[in-house]
């Protein structure tokens, strides 16, 4: 039975060519191209996609950086005359992230087949997020692609940036408190009982430390599964919980409040808030639009919600800084800026300063919890391992004390 095959080539006179060709199999497909006098640099079988396959693939997502990649070319091709669907032919060839090189072989039919590039981008909003599709909508009717993709490729990079600070501060404290964590767990299981036997034979009465960890001990070691049960039903049931909205703002408002964690999480929300709609409003996209594109993409619900009351203060005549400073989740300077963006009508310039100022803000605040995190799991570390330790010794010196006094 014969099949479809997607392919790109490239001819005698290095022009790119794509198209379709019906095969009984890849290598019949693949003789015909060459019979063109073309050197084929990707062919593919143009498979229907499974419901599983959608599935899963919905499952994946395509980084920052590789959109970043991707705009940045793209932008580049443009200025140099390439027509849309040759960029698309060459990135779908060039694409090192398997999930967009799919995707692309899937936008480059559709757009070779009449479909505007924004709407078929709008179809997978799993590889492609909503502030690229708005700008390249934009960028469609203003006939400005070429600085729409600069823009996106500029917010890409930045926001990868900002993803790897917030990773910084949180997944190396958590993988040295995980390590440590088992260091004492593999103690109270494996060392600890090979001093039972030896804490009987004193026949002494053991001080309350060492009955609390030999306790301790026994139930890691007889009820070790339950215990994983348990932990992961909690798990479970927080996620679940916090899927209710309620409950979620609640949470990431509880999150807001904190001293360090909360400081840290509002000028990371402001920076990407600062970022994105100032990118989307220099793309000339509708500030109310803006505002729920920014909405999708900040983590804490308490601040999106912030922006829901935003929208109708600014459908009701009010300016944006009003409406936000009603919230009372952005910082004053944040709210002052954008008032004087408002009233000198560089509202795009003044959120970038903003963003800029934020990013740096979180740097510097990522690099000192580093340096201070650093001591305190280190002596958290010492502590417990410390009182294990002492706990353990605690009968042989009383052992030693009463032989002293005979």
């Amino acid at each position: 039975m014969a099949k479809n095959f997607i392919y790109t080539a490239r001819n005698r006179a290095g022009q790119l060519l794509t198209g379709t060709v019906l095969a009984e199999d890849q290598t019949a497909a693949a003789s015909y191209v060459r019979q063109q006098d073309c050197f084929i640099t990707l062919i593919a079988e143009d498979k229907p996609k499974s419901s599983t396959g959608q599935f899963l693939k919905r499952l994946r997502r395509v980084g920052t950086k590789d959109l970043a990649v991707f705009c940045r070319q793209f932008s580049t091709m443009i200025n140099a005359g390439i027509p849309i669907l040759s960029c698309l032919g060459i990135l779908m060839e060039q694409c090192e992230s398997s999930l967009l090189k799919e995707t692309l072989q899937d936008v480059y039919k559709r757009v070779r087949e009449g479909e505007a590039l924004s709407r078929t981008l709008a179809s997978y909003p799993h590889v492609f997020p909503r502030l690229m599709i708005s700008l390249v909508e934009a960028g469609e009717l203003g006939g400005v692609m070429e600085e729409v993709f600069e823009r996106l490729a500029a917010q890409f990079e930045k926001e990868h940036k900002l993803n790897e600070k917030v990773k910084s501060a949180t997944v190396y404290p958590l993988v040295v408190m995980g390590i440590a964590c088992l260091i004492v767990i593999f103690i109270l299981v494996f060392v600890l009982p090979t001093f039972v036997g030896m804490f009987e034979g004193m026949r002494v009465e053991l001080p309350l430390p060492t009955r609390m960890l030999l306790l301790l001990s026994s139930i890691l070691q007889n009820q070790f599964l339950l215990l994983a049960a348990l932990a992961a039903a909690a798990v479970y049931g927080i996620r679940l919980a916090l899927r209710q909205p309620e409950i979620r703002e609640r949470f990431d408002a509880g999150i807001l409040r904190l001293p360090v964690v909360g400081v840290l999480t509002r000028k990371i929300e402001i920076a990407r808030f600062s970022r994105t709609l100032s990118t989307l409003l220099r793309g000339g996209v509708d500030i109310i639009v803006a505002l729920e594109v920014v909405e999708k993409i900040l983590s804490n619900s308490s601040m999106a919600r912030a922006l829901v009351q935003a929208k109708s203060g600014i459908r009701e005549g009010k300016g944006l800084a009003p409406a936000l400073n009603s919230s009372k989740v952005f910082t004053p300077m944040t709210v002052q800026m954008i008032a004087i963006g408002e009233e000198s009508g560089s509202l795009d310039q003044m959120l970038e300063r903003v963003a800029d100022f934020y990013d740096n803000e979180v740097d510097d605040m990522v690099a000192r919890l580093n340096s201070l995190l650093e001591p305190f799991i280190i002596l958290f570390l010492g502590i417990t391992i410390g009182s294990i330790v002492v706990a353990i010794l605690l009968p042989m010196f009383d052992v030693m004390s009463g032989m002293g006094t005979v």
